[in-house]
């Protein structure tokens, strides 16, 4: 039955592999924007975020005195503490507009900075004036080449590097540098104040100890696991701004119109060889032989949909791996997403065998 119109049988598993592809790209584009938000604080290295308390997410960080580093470093399982400065200028762009930028500020092992370069050397950082940002953001920034100047709030900008990789979920691009760097350009900080303190512990199997025990012996501030403070970040921006919703509600009408075209194109296929189902109960064939048949039908068709669907999936995310908005993906998103795909195959089969249970064998001779 599928084999005899070829061009009807490759045309359907073209449609249920574009159906899989839509509902792909659209959960792959949800899970890239939740690789985005919390990008900087899984890549830091870092085992323990210290912040002031209700801090909602990297981007909205707020001041904490610089003296919670050395009370961290006081602490019993603590291999190393340095801090992070987050803030929101003004960059100058070369054609006169202004364009609102985040600053992170890095300490002297750079945790929290690009974890990858494209050119020159994250070191470049500690350098007086000089700053480090992302190549996705050049044409934004209007920065063409390393060494170029231009200004921010109103004081020289040296661009000393370009990393790769490092997107923002939000408008405004990163800017990396020192921390010393940072006081000059963010005016709503004094000089002994921080955003962050990021610890790494000694001992990786403690380090929810380690977490509770900072917590116990510094006042006024959060302490939060690596893991703690990315799911908060997600979910803030996912669950508690319009935009999240947004990218959520998306995500999901894509994966239903995947799978409802998946289910009514396996009832079309049925429905064209309903003759075919009549004629083999009025040669004698079981009910069981025919829902059997059915069900190889939809998983030949559904699991030649997913491959080829799933294959466009894998070129498309390497074709945005360097765009603003990636589309990713992980082993067990994949998983399921195959999986529930696969289900629906089987349940748009359903309707098919149902249809074949009311057939009358007599009809075949009509």
């Amino acid at each position: 039955m599928l084999l005899y119109n070829r061009s009807r049988f490759a045309m359907t598993i073209l449609g249920i592999s574009l159906a899989y592809f839509l509902a792909a790209a659209q959960v792959g584009l949800l899970v890239g924007w939740i690789h985005t938000n919390s990008a900087i604080i899984n890549h830091a290295g870092v085992d323990i975020w210290v912040m002031s308390k209700g801090t909602r997410t990297l981007d909205y960080g707020t001041a904490i005195p610089r003296q919670r580093i050395q009370q961290t470093l006081s602490v019993p399982g603590v291999k190393w503490a340095e801090g992070m400065l987050v803030g929101w200028v003004n960059w100058q762009h070369p054609e006169g507009k202004r364009i609102t930028v985040e600053v992170i500020g890095l300490d002297n092992g750079n945790a929290g900075g690009p974890w990858r370069m494209s050119e020159g050397d994250i070191s470049a950082v500690h350098l007086p004036e000089t700053v480090i940002v992302d190549e996705l953001s050049r044409q934004a920034l209007g920065i063409i080449e390393l060494g170029q100047e231009t200004e921010m709030e109103g004081k020289r900008v040296i661009i000393g590097g370009f990393s790769q990789g490092v997107r923002t979920f939000t408008a405004a691009p990163f800017v990396f540098t020192s921390i010393e760097n940072a006081l000059d350009y963010v005016p709503y900080y004094r000089d002994d104040e921080i955003s962050f303190v990021l610890v790494n512990c000694e001992n990786a199997a403690e380090v929810k100890s380690v977490r509770d025990r900072i917590a116990m012996e510094i006042n006024d501030v959060e302490v939060l696991t690596t893991e703690e403070f990315a799911d908060r970040s997600v979910k803030y921006w996912m669950l508690e701004t319009g935009v999240g919703i947004t990218v959520i509600i998306t995500a999901s009408l894509g994966l239903l119109v995947g799978v409802v075209i998946m289910s009514q194109t396996l009832f079309s296929i049925t429905q064209d060889h309903i003759n075919n189902y009549a004629t083999l109960l009025a040669l004698g064939f079981h009910q069981k032989s025919l829902r059997s048949i059915i069900l190889t039908q939809s998983l030949i068709l559904g699991g030649g949909g997913i491959t080829i669907g799933s294959l466009l999936f894998v070129i498309s995310c390497q074709l945005t791996a360097l765009s603003p908005i990636p589309l990713e993906t992980t082993p067990l998103v994949s998983t399921c997403l195959t999986l529930f795909s696969m289900l629906f195959c089987v349940a748009g089969s359903w309707f098919s065998i149902r249809a074949v249970f009311k057939l009358d064998p007599v009809s075949v001779f009509h």
